[in-house]
C-alpha cells in the first residue's frame, strides 16, 4: 500500500519563487536544496556536505565529540577516531499549512574518513516528519524527485521544507542554482529581501558615525544610566544602537556580530580549554606554568604557533590526523591541505619541553566559538576621551566616546580560514589566568585570543572585507 503524504509533505511548489516567497515568510536570507537520492532517507540519513564547518558558517550549530581525552602527553592525548557530530539549535519544519513544526536533534554527523557530513534526526516534537523521507516511502516510489531545502536567516535559524515531484520548471531552475561553497550536491539560493546588512548600515549611519557620546549603557529596563568602566565604547555603541544590556552577550544585531574597537589590536574571541592539565587542574597548571609574586599565580606571555613563548615556555601548535594516516597519528595540520582532510582528532595545543599536553582547544570547541556568529561582522573604531560637559560628568557620565566615520564590514569567514590564521601565527593566544590560592574569590580564567592588527589581519580571516562609511 502507498505511503500517505503528511502535512511536512509539499507537493505543490512548483518555481523557485514559490520556495523563496515561503522562505522569505520566516526572514530567511538564503537556502541550501539538495536533491535526494535513494538513499537519502530517515534509516539512512541524507549526506548533505563533505565539510561540517561550512554548515557552521550557515547555520547555528553546536558541535560535540563523542570522546574525552585522558592523557596528559600528546601523542597519547586523543585516542582512536572520535566522532564530531553538530545539533541545529532551532531547526523547524514548515508544513503545508504554514505551521511550523520544531525538531529537537537534527544534527549533522562527520565521518572523517571519507569525509563527509550526514543529516539524521528529522521528527519533530509532534512525533512527524515528512513522509517522503521515509525509507518505505522511497522503496515503493524510487523515481520520485525529492528535493531537501534548509533555509538559514541571518542568526543561522534552519527552516526547511521537504518538496516532493516539484515538476521539470523547478528542476531547471535548480539546475541553474550555484552550488554552496566547495560543494558538489548542494545547490545555494539567495532570497531576495532587504538584508540585516541594509539595516545595520541605516542605523550606524543615523546614530553612530562620526558622532560624540556621552559613556552610557542600557540597563535591561531600557534607561540609559552611566558607564565608566573599560568597556565604555562597546556598551555606548550598543546603547545608541538600542541594544540592551544583557539583551545579546556578543552584541549581535540582525545576526551581525558587531565589535567596537579603540585599538587595532583586539581580542576575537575567549574560549577556554576543553584539555589538557588546565581542564583536568587549573591549579596545577598555573603552579606548575605561571609564575609566583606574592603568594598568587599568573601566566602571561604571547603564545604563537612555531615558536615557544619566553615567559611561559609553552608551545603553541596545530595537530590533527590527517585523512591520509596509515596508523592515525597525530601531525602538525597543513595550510596547504583541505581542512575537511584534518578534521579528525583536529585541536589546539600547549605542550612543554617534555612534550605534556598542558592545555588543548578541540574542534568542537573551536567551531562552537567561530561559525555563523561570526559569518558577518562590523568592526566598529572609536575613541574615548574625559567628558568636558560638566552637567553629564557630575551626573555620573565620566567618559566621552567618539566615534570614527568608516567602520570594517567583514563577510565568509569560516574554521579553515581560522586554522590557518591560528597556524599561521596571525591569531595568537595572549593568556591572563590568575591563581589565589589563599582567596579562590579572586581566581580568573582568561584565554585571550588576539589578532595585532584588525585592519591588516582581518583579510586572512574574511573572504570579503570592505571600509564603509557611515
Amino acid at each position: 500500500m502507498t505511503l500517505q503524504f503528511n502535512i511536512l509533505d509539499h507537493s505543490g511548489k512548483k518555481t523557485l519563487f514559490d520556495i523563496k516567497s515561503l522562505l522569505a515568510v520566516h526572514k530567511c536570507e538564503r537556502a541550501l536544496i539538495k536533491k535526494l537520492v535513494k538513499n537519502n532517507n530517515d534509516k539512512q540519513q541524507v549526506y548533505f556536505h563533505h565539510d561540517a564547518s561550512l554548515l557552521n558558517s550557515v547555520f547555528d550549530m553546536t558541535f560535540t565529540t563523542r570522546e574525552a581525552s585522558q592523557s596528559k602527553k600528546r601523542h597519547g592525548s586523543i585516542k582512536g577516531r572520535k566522532i564530531l557530530s553538530a545539533v541545529f539549535n532551532e531547526f523547524r519544519w514548515i508544513g503545508t499549512d504554514h505551521s511550523l513544526h520544531r525538531v529537537p536533534a537534527c544534527k549533522g554527523v562527520l565521518y572523517a574518513q571519507y569525509p563527509e557530513v550526514r543529516l539524521s534526526g528529522f521528527k519533530a516534537d509532534t512525533g512527524i516528519m515528512p513522509r517522503s523521507m521515509a525509507i518505505e516511502y522511497v522503496r515503493e516510489n524510487p523515481e520520485v524527485d525529492r528535493y531537501l531545502v534548509i533555509g538559514a536567516t541571518a542568526e543561522g535559524k534552519a527552516i526547511a521544507i521537504m518538496l516532493v515531484n516539484p515538476g521539470s520548471e523547478f528542476s531547471r531552475e535548480f539546475l541553474h542554482l550555484p552550488f554552496m561553497t566547495n560543494s558538489k550536491v548542494c545547490r545555494l539560493l539567495e532570497i531576495s529581501q532587504i538584508s540585516g546588512s541594509d539595516k545595520l548600515l541605516t542605523l550606524l549611519k543615523q546614530r553612530v558615525g562620526g558622532r560624540s557620546v556621552k559613556g552610557c549603557r542600557l540597563d535591561a529596563d531600557g534607561r540609559t544610566i552611566p558607564f565608566t568602566g573599560t568597556q565604555v565604547h562597546g556598551y555606548t555603541l550598543e546603547h545608541e544602537l538600542g541594544i540592551r544590556t544583557n539583551a545579546s552577550k556578543d552584541g549581535d544585531i540582525f545576526g551581525i556580530e558587531l565589535k567596537c574597537f579603540t585599538s587595532k589590536k583586539l581580542t576575537l574571541f575567549t574560549p577556554e580549554p576543553d584539555g589538557g592539565l588546565y581542564f583536568e587542574s587549573f591549579p596545577a597548571f598555573m603552579e606548575k606554568y605561571g609564575y609566583e609574586k606574592a603568594a598568587v599565580y599568573r601566566l602571561t606571555g604571547l603564545h604563537r604557533a612555531g615558536s615557544i613563548s619566553e615567559k611561559s615556555g609553552l608551545s603553541l601548535r596545530v595537530i590533527c590526523t590527517q585523512k591520509d594516516s596509515l596508523n592515525g597519528e597525530l601531525s602538525d595540520y597543513d595550510p596547504t591541505k583541505p581542512l575537511s582532510h584534518q578534521l579528525e582528532n583536529l585541536c589546539v595545543v600547549l605542550t612543554d619541553d617534555d612534550d605534556n599536553l598542558a592545555a588543548s582547544w578541540s574542534a568542537d570547541r573551536l567551531l562552537n566559538n567561530w561559525g555563523v556568529k561570526h559569518n558577518e561582522s562590523v568592526y566598529v573604531p572609536a575613541s574615548v576621551v574625559r567628558n568636558e560637559h560638566l552637567k553629564e560628568y557630575e551626573a555620573g557620565f565620566e567618559k566621552r566616546v567618539i566615534f570614527g566615520n568608516k567602520v570594517l564590514w567583514c563577510k565568509r569567514t569560516s574554521l579553515e580560514r581560522m586554522m590557518k590564521a591560528i597556524a599561521g601565527g596571525v591569531i595568537f593566544l595572549d593568556p591572563a589566568p590568575k591563581y589565589d590560592p589563599d582567596t579562590p574569590k579572586n581566581n580568573k580564567r582568561r584565554s585571550q585570543w588576539r589578532i595585532n592588527n584588525i585592519f591588516r589581519d582581518s583579510a586572512h580571516l574574511y573572504e570579503e572585507v570592505r571600509e564603509v562609511a557611515i
